[in-house]
């Protein structure tokens, strides 16, 4: 057991999920052909990859059969052919051929598709049938010609109708036509408006038949036009014809001395077969049968030109079987798979492997019961069968590559074997077969090879570590390693561990060897090391590999590794300890919101010894909080900016972030001003306290502005924080323009503004003792007049200095007095008509029409006291009284009802007089004085009949009171039902 393997955790079970193929049988029996079992057996009691099964149906007098794409016609001996649909195996097809006695049928072809039918007759008479007709159609135009070999559809033109082919004969002749499938024609020739329907292309001259014949067409080619290859072949001789762009220039190249080689015997039959993987791909191999054996090769594509050849890896297999004087043997008929060569002989078939020429399959027949003819081979559907003189076997073929991977192992051939290491046991295979690979490239010396392939295997890991330790192979382990690590389950975390550690080891030990030599060698490892890292960064212990990489003094390697596990608090402290700020500053500029602590941790030492660099990186971290950068911010010195940057780093950092961020924290704008207060220019103090985005605390700003005695910049936060009379008195000390616009700021309060002006006037007056440029002060505001100035003159001044500006306050107050004159009369005026309008008012009148009814109780109105409105709404004096009442508050109807109580009083008390009249004086007095039961009247009135209770404002102001009051709830709950 491994070392390695001690790590592992529970095992895992190896599930066999593989099953046997149902058989499809079309109609045949798996019976059997005799009690004599195959004489090759399959090993490991593994079912047989070949296998027999009789057919039911039995013909009478076969000689010939063909099949494909599921069409079967055999030619018997009475000239009759019998045509099978393999899918629909009960119709089967009797046709007659011929009735001469003396004629036989030589060959039949049937195409790809097995729509066409060629009959090569004994007598040179020549028949076509299409897979849709009842009758044969005889071809005049090939009297004469005895077909041995033909090549189907050499256009592909794909047709169930035309198709084009090439003739080989019993004379050594080739020839091209074409077939057309209708009851009028049959035979065209190709591609020529000439009526002809067959054409010579090519004679061999040997008088040999041509048994073997086969066309394809080159894969088209952009630059190149069509290009063919042709293999034509006799009992002894194989040859191959390349050109294009037709058939005549193709032959027209090989016209003397073509090309061939020859493999002599005295054989007067020959099959040519070929292996396609894919329908409808070019073949690629082939085997031709010979005297001395199966001669066989692969085939291949490319820019041959003519003369050259399209096989490759050609091979002559010899045969088995040998006749009494133990010479080789030749079969009746062959065929193959991808794997194996079929072979039938008279008394025997043969399944012979193509990788190791062994027997894997052979069955026996008694030649007297059984006269076998031939191999029938479907190249379409894979369906195989031989076939006797009465009864027709199938040849089941299943899983034939079961054993490939061992025979392509045997020749070592590893990556042909790994292709076809399959289930079941597919892991246990490949194992092996890589294994192999190892053993073999460590013996051959070539030992990353074999390391590359040990770390494949389930091989001792100490063994094969060892193996490369005891020859002092470091490269070769550091490959197996790399390897194993590779092939490791995911879940083996401590094996993976383990392993990473030991490369890193060896990555580290292989730098410092390199280091000083082969610098190109060097730079490929530690691209190689840096790619391990990144790749195994989870499976490295942390502190392991940083000792590792410290101890072989792999620093750049140290860095690298910390980046990939986001340790950049190790990489920014070793550049900053190396004094290398900017490398410090680029990885810190490289992080993003998750590391904003690392700024707030190193930005210090980066801002006191790279402050211009520092500045740079903050600005593109916008996530940064500022406040937190003010420690680092103190620690910035001049002295360290680079040469010809004179810039205050701190403050340019603070401006970015008011100007730019709106950055509000009232800190960052304290500790800004904080440091314009500390710049010989104020300039830039000045815009920022008069700008509207500043957010500093005013007391502070003062405190630190007084400190560092900038005045004007005091009578600016004066003035914000509304001491205008503060900043006026500081402002006078500086400028006295200052003092002017800070005096006009208090715009709401005039008051204030003069005494502001008052101040500045004294002190224009009492500290400079210029009257002339006192008086002309006035011109600056409309709060002072002269008056206001002179008490702060001195005694001695004379008054012809400002009599100008006495003389026109003087001329003002006249025009003010005659102003306040026109004011008074025009008042006057408007109390003489609004007296005349109350009088008018009072004498006002409407009409009331006899039948008019009040717009409450519906009743003549004339019947009781009542009110009449602009708007002529009328109402009974009591109605509107209990209408209104509701609407207003508690006191006032406390007051209404006292009213009427007063009212009822007065009017029960007040003596019955004659109604004589009242005289003109009695009239006058009446109309300039009230008496106390009208000014009651007239209160009431203002209760109760101040407006309409229908039209005017108390009607809107009742919009949201209930239908039903309070106090009448209960009289509602008493109507309940």
């Amino acid at each position: 057991m491994s070392l390695l393997d001690d790590f592992n955790g529970p095992s895992e079970t190896m599930v066999d999920d593989s099953h046997l193929l149902d058989s499809i049988t079309l109609n045949l029996h798996n019976e059997g052909i005799n009690n004599n079992a195959p004489t090759a057996l399959p090993h490991d009691d593994e079912p047989p990859m070949f296998d027999l099964s009789k057919v039911e149906y039995k013909p009478n007098g076969l000689n010939l059969m063909v099949v494909s794409s599921n069409s079967l016609v055999m030619g018997l001996s009475n000239c009759h052919i019998i045509r099978i649909n393999l899918q629909a195996a009960e119709e089967i097809e009797d046709i007659e051929i011929s009735r001469r006695p003396d004629d036989r049928i030589h060959r039949i072809f049937l195409d790809p598709t097995g729509c066409h039918l060629l009959i090569s007759m004994a007598t040179e008479d020549n028949y076509y049938i299409h897979s849709s007709w009842k009758k044969p159609k005889l071809m005049p135009k090939l009297k004469g010609i005895l077909v041995e070999s033909m090549s189907w559809d050499i256009f592909k033109q794909n047709s169930p109708t035309n198709v084009s082919v090439m003739l080989g004969t019993s004379k050594g002749r080739i020839y091209v036509a074409s077939i057309e499938a209708t009851e009028q024609r049959f035979m065209e020739l190709l591609g020529s408006a000439i009526d002809l329907a067959i054409k010579q292309v090519y004679n061999l001259n040997e008088r040999m038949p041509i048994t073997g014949l086969r066309v394809e067409r080159f894969p088209p080619s952009p630059s190149e036009p069509t290009k063919y290859f042709v293999i034509a072949t006799t009992p002894t001789r194989i040859y191959q014809f390349i050109g294009g762009p037709n058939f005549e220039s193709l032959f027209s190249n090989y016209e003397v001395n073509p090309g061939f080689q020859e493999l002599p015997g005295d054989i007067t039959h020959s099959d040519l077969v070929f292996f396609s993987k894919h329908q409808g791909f070019l073949p690629q191999a082939f085997a031709w049968l010979t005297g001395p054996g199966i001669y066989h090769g692969g085939l291949t594509y490319g820019s041959q030109n003519p003369g050259d050849t399209v096989i490759t890896d050609s091979e002559l297999l010899h045969y088995v079987k040998k006749d009494p004087k133990g010479m080789p043997l030749a079969p009746l008929s062959i065929s193959m798979t991808e794997f194996h060569f079929l072979l039938l002989y008279d008394d025997r078939f043969q399944v012979i492997s193509k990788l190791n020429s062994s027997v894997v399959y052979q069955y026996d027949f008694n030649p007297r019961a059984v006269k076998l003819k031939g191999v029938a081979h479907d190249h379409m559907n894979g369906n195989i069968f031989l076939y006797a003189e009465n009864v027709v076997f199938e040849v089941y073929v299943k899983n034939e590559d079961r054993d490939v991977w061992k025979l392509y192992l045997e020749k070592r051939q590893f990556a042909e074997a790994l292709e076809y290491c399959k289930d079941p046991g597919k892991k246990e295979k490949q194992d092996k077969v890589w294994t192999a690979q190892a053993d073999y490239y460590f013996n051959e010396n070539k030992f990353d090879l074999a390391a590359t392939y040990y770390g494949k295997t389930q091989r001792l890991f100490e063994e094969i570590t060892l193996k490369f330790i005891n020859i002092n192979e470091r490269d070769a382990l550091k490959t197996y390693l790399v390897h194993k690590l590779q092939n490791l389950r995911s879940k083996d975390l401590t094996q993976r561990t383990i392993i990473c550690t030991w490369l890193t080891e060896i990555y580290a030990n292989k730098l410092n060897q390199l280091k000083d030599t082969k610098k190109e060698i060097y730079i490929d490892i530690v691209e190689e090391f840096h790619h391990f890292l990144a790749n195994n960064k989870e499976h490295l212990n942390q502190a392991t590999t940083f000792h590792l990489l410290s101890s072989h003094g792999c620093i750049e390697e140290l860095l690298y590794y910390a980046t990939l596990i986001e340790d950049y608090e190790r990489v920014i402290s070793h550049h900053i300890q190396h004094g290398e700020y900017k490398k410090a500053l680029t990885v810190l500029g490289k992080l993003g919101v998750n590391h904003e602590i690392l700024y707030y941790q190193f930005s210090p030492v980066l801002m006191l010894n790279a402050p211009y660099d520092t500045v740079n990186c903050w600005f593109k971290a916008n996530f940064l909080n500022p406040r937190k950068l003010i420690p680092a911010l103190m620690r910035y010195d001049p002295a360290n900016n680079p040469k010809g940057e004179s810039t205050n780093q701190a403050i340019r950092y603070l401006q970015h972030c008011v100007g730019v961020l709106k950055n509000t924290d009232p800190a960052i704008h304290n500790y800004l001003i904080s440091l314009y207060a500390k710049q010989s220019d104020t300039t830039p103090l000045l815009q920022f306290l008069q700008s509207a985005d500043s957010h500093y605390d005013q007391r502070y700003a003062l405190r630190l502005c007084t400190k560092e005695g900038k005045l004007q910049a005091c009578v600016l936060i004066y003035s914000a924080m509304g001491l205008y009379e503060e900043a006026v008195d500081l402002a006078l000390k500086v400028d006295l323009e200052l003092a002017k616009v800070n005096a006009d700021k208090p715009e709401d309060d005039d008051s204030l503004r003069k005494k502001l002006w008052l101040r500045i006037a004294r002190h224009v007056v009492s500290e400079r003792r210029d009257v002339k440029e006192a008086v002309a002060f006035l011109a600056h505001t409309d709060l002072l007049q002269i008056e206001d100035i002179l008490p702060f003159f001195p005694d001695f001044v004379l008054i012809d200095d400002f009599k100008e500006e006495i003389c026109k306050s003087l001329e003002d107050y006249n025009r003010h007095i005659d102003e306040l004159k026109a004011e008074m009369d025009e008042a006057t005026h408007s109390a003489e008509l609004i007296h005349q309008d109350i009088k008018e008012l009072r004498n006002k009148y409407g009409y009331v029409g006899a039948n008019q009814r009040c717009d409450i109780c519906q009743y003549q109105v004339l019947t009781k006291q009542f009110y009449l409105f602009p708007c002529q709404h009328v109402f009974h004096a009591d109605c509107l009284s209990s209408e209104i009442l509701p609407l207003l508050s508690g006191p006032a109807r406390v007051r209404v009802r006292e009213l009427q109580n007063k009212i009822a009083n007065s009017v029960k008390e007040a003596p019955r007089q004659p109604s004589t009249g009242p005289s003109a004086t009695e009239e006058i007095s009446m109309q300039n004085s009230t008496t106390p039961q009208e000014r009651l009247k007239k209160e009431l009135d203002e209760y109760i009949a101040s407006e309409c209770p229908l039209c005017g404002d108390i009607m809107i102001r009742s919009i949201d009171k209930p239908f039903i009051a309070i106090e009448e709830v209960e009289a509602k709950r008493s109507w309940a039902i």
